[in-house]
Formats: structure tokens, sequence, C-alpha cells
């Protein structure tokens, strides 16, 4: 019975995603238009439960991507705007003396959010980003000797110029390894960028608000099934090559860190699973190499070379697992356990990554089963919190467990 559960579980989750990304996606491009690639990858990073780092000019939306991504998700948000004299106490929070009582108390810092969005990180100095570094490791803060958690989910979006260099500080290689995924969004499309004025005008006094898609108890529950996301052996081989060969090229100082290599392997799984797939192929590798693994890298002096070419020709040389008709009709047929899977069978006395892999395009058991056993919900399955399926429309009214759709799951 409880196999059963898990295994239902497993189906509508997957579906979910799927179909969240979706509404995620159309949501997020009504406010930044022009920018889809952008959008993906913020939406990537928020379902592998990583943290963002946006390089970028002001004016570009890195604010307003924040903000409506914390808005999507119906979970709470604050901003920490940097400044050179900001002290690590002004964003973990202090200790202070109550008026009344005479005790000292803790005060909450602006980290106490799941969404908290880092303004110009680089105008702050050393010692206050290093009090980023275990928010954004463990999930906590430690003022005056007490270590208390922060909200669950948890999620940093820092955004910096990389033209400024007047009052800025460098951020140090400790602190870039530990965001996930860095992008750039860039000025929009001529046609997009009137397009937007255009929108700007039929906005109301407080602008247009994104309404949520899906509860921060369903954005947990998400993280917790991409963990479940089937990732071979062989592809966790595949993704320590490419990590090794970034330290060994002749123009990088500093490779990527073991923690670049776990970063890689869960964005590949939250695509695999915004994909509507449960297990991880090659191609989801690849493509996210560039975005999580460049920014951790530190160059020797080459004007030819660039970190984002370094990881292009690393993942250019190192070799794949190839795909054959073979592996890909017994993909189609696999069931939902990741030991059935069939490039989880090992090539007796092999331990070479020349092996064969379904193709993206290859339905995944999983995800259809899930759509083929309902594809309409009844109003009782999706109850307050879900999306409504039938519609396309994502429904406004919120419980206070927020995650009363996923239980209607098991009725």
């Amino acid at each position: 019975m409880e196999q059963d559960q898990s295994l239902k579980m497993e189906r509508w989750t997957t579906a979910f995603a799927s179909y969240g990304w979706e509404q995620m996606q159309d949501k997020l491009n009504q406010q930044i238009v022009g920018k889809k690639e952008a959008i993906r990858l913020a939406c990537l990073t928020m379902l592998a439960g990583g943290h963002l780092l946006i390089e970028d000019v002001p004016g570009v939306g890195k604010t307003l991507l924040a903000r409506s991504l914390a808005q999507i998700a119906d979970s709470s948000f604050r901003r920490i705007q940097m400044t050179p004299d900001m002290m690590p106490a002004d964003i973990t929070g202090s200790m202070v003396l109550h008026p009344s009582t005479g005790e000292l108390r803790y005060s909450e810092g602006p980290l106490q959010a799941h969404v908290v969005l880092v303004d110009e990180l680089n105008r702050a100095s050393s010692r206050t980003q290093a009090a980023l570094l275990e928010a954004m490791e463990e999930h906590a803060v430690t003022v005056d000797g007490v270590t208390r958690p922060l909200p669950q989910p948890f999620m940093v979006i820092a955004t910096q110029n990389p033209f400024v260099f007047e009052g800025t500080y460098r951020l140090p290689e400790a602190e870039l390894d530990r965001f996930m995924i860095k992008l750039s969004i860039g000025y929009p499309e001529v046609h997009a960028e009137a397009d937007m004025l255009v929108r700007e005008q039929s906005k109301g006094e407080g602008g247009r608000i994104p309404r949520p898609v899906l509860t921060t108890a369903e954005w947990g529950l998400l993280i917790a099934r991409r963990r479940s996301i089937h990732v071979d052996a062989v592809l966790c081989r595949y993704i320590s090559e490419l990590v090794r060969a970034t330290r060994q090229h002749e123009h990088v100082e500093l490779g990527a860190s073991p923690r670049g290599s776990v970063a890689l392997m869960q964005a590949a799984q939250a695509q695999a699973l915004l994909s509507g797939r449960s297990y991880v192929i090659p191609e989801d590798i690849k493509e996210l190499a560039v975005h999580v693994l460049s920014h951790r890298l530190v160059l020797r002096s080459s004007p030819h070379m660039s970190p984002e070419q370094v990881i292009r020709e690393v993942v250019h040389q190192t070799a794949v697992p190839s795909f054959s008709k073979e592996a890909r009709s017994l993909q189609e047929g696999r069931s939902q356990a990741p030991e059935a899977s069939p490039y989880s069978q090992q090539q007796a006395g092999t331990g070479s990554l020349d092996r064969a892999w379904p193709s993206a395009s290859a339905p995944s058991r999983l995800a259809n089963d899930a759509s083929e056993a309902k594809p309409n919900p009844t109003e009782a399955d999706i109850v307050d919190s879900g999306p409504e399926w039938s519609s396309g429309r994502s429904r406004t009214r919120r419980s206070k467990e927020g995650s009363s759709w996923f239980r209607g799951l098991f009725r």
C-alpha cells in the first residue's frame, strides 16, 4: 500500500512539475518580455533548490525577476540593498535589548524569507559577503553562538553590475561556488522592448502582480521529487570527467570544485523533471554545463579564452554516452523503479562511457502514466491550492497548510 502511494505521488509530482513549469514560464514571460532562456534557467534553479547569480547592467529586470519568482511560488520575499558600510548583523539579525524586560532577544534579519534578493552583492564588504556563506550552504544563520534555521525552501538571488568597479568588492571564489547558476538577462530585442512599452501603458498604479501558480509547500515537495530523479552511475562518471577536465585545462588556474559536480547533477535532475522525465540524459548535462560551471573557474592570463569557452571546449572534447535504438526501446518500456533503468545495466567487464542512451524525445512511461491516469482531476482532487488543470488557469485561494492539492492525491 505504501509503495502504491509512493508511486502515485511520483507520477503526480512529475506531471505537476511539467504543468507548473509551463504556468510559471507563461506568468514570468508576461512580466519580463523576450527573455525566455533567462526565465527557464531561473525556474530551473528554483526547482533544483539552488541559488542564482544574475550579472547584468541596471534596468534589465533583475529585481523584477526575483520578485516575480517569489510571488509565483506564493512565498515570502525580502530584498537586501548592499552598501559598503553594511555589517553582517544587518542581514543575519542581531540580539537586541527588550525595553520592558531588559532581556536580550533575537531580532530577525532580512535573510528570514523563502526568496531573498541581494541587490548589488559586490558593493558589500568581504566581511558582510562572508555572512552569506553559512546561509547559502547550511540554510541557517548563527547569531551570538546560536544557530537558527532559515525558512524552507530557501533561495538567494544575487545581482551585480559587471561594469561598475568604484566602490565594489570582488566576489570570493567560496561565494561564487555556492551559486548553482550564473546568468545574464541582457537587453531585449527591439520588438520585445516595444511590446514592453505597450504593456506598460495598460498597467495599473501598482503594476501587474503575477498570481501564484503553486504554494510554498508544493515548491518544497517538487524539490523533494527532484532529488528522486534517477542519475545513472555512468552519468555521474561523465559529470566527474567534465569537472576534472576543467581542472586540467591549460588556461585554467582553478577548476570547478566537487560542489560544482553536485550542482550540475542537481540542475540536470531539475531539467529532467521539468521535461516530464524520471531520469537524466546526457543532453541535460551538456546543455547546463556552461551555466553551472563557468563562474567557478579562475583563468590564467589569456586574452583569447573566457570561462564559457573553456567549458564549451571541455564538453566538446569529453566522450559522451552514445544512443542506440535498442536503448531507446528499452527506455520506453522501463518500469518506474530506477533499478530497472536500461542504462543501469552494466556492460560486463567495462567501465567505458561509450554507452547507449534514450533520446530526449523518448517518452517517459512515468509521465505518460500520470497523464493517462487522470488527465483532468476533479475539484476534490485539486482542492484550493493546486492548479486548475482543465482550464490552464492558476487558482488564487490558498489553504493554511499550503499543500492541500497534494493531500488530495491520496484520497
